[in-house]
């Protein structure tokens, strides 16, 4: 991808965000969070440390964002679940890191995929009462 590509891809990604609905912002964080660990696996794979150590963190901070928008006064143990979950995730991500586990990785993959699934397939009436707020 040339430089003028990717600047217009990052201007683009930017818009898309600033328009995007707190539900649709989510889904979006969510589908980044899971995009990170599997570059972080393939950069294991391809020995490109440094890749993999921003992907890793990266993955860390939105994970930090998703826990950090949590409601704890509505969501009450829905709440305190996905809480527990996103740090284990968190850990489990430095663990990754550290032994260079693409195994590890898919672990996380696999933890992260139903939430998302559950969050893609919640129904239109319902999105418009998603507030987002990290």
């Amino acid at each position: 991808m040339t430089h003028a590509s990717l600047k217009k891809y990052q201007q683009t990604t930017r818009s898309t965000a600033q328009q995007a609905s707190p539900y649709q912002l989510v889904s979006m964080l969510f589908q980044k969070l899971l995009d990170n660990v599997a570059t972080a696996k393939g950069a294991i794979f391809q020995n490109d440390f440094a890749k993999k150590g921003n992907e890793i963190s990266n993955a860390i901070a939105i994970i930090g964002v998703l826990e950090g928008s949590l409601d704890f006064k509505e969501g009450g143990e829905v709440s305190e679940n996905l809480a527990s979950i996103y740090r284990f995730c968190s850990e489990q991500l430095l663990v990754a890191s550290t032994d260079n586990s693409p195994e590890k990785l898919e672990e996380i993959i696999q933890i992260l995929l139903p939430i998302k699934s559950g969050w893609d397939s919640i129904p239109l009436e319902t999105q418009s009462q998603v507030s987002f707020d990290s």
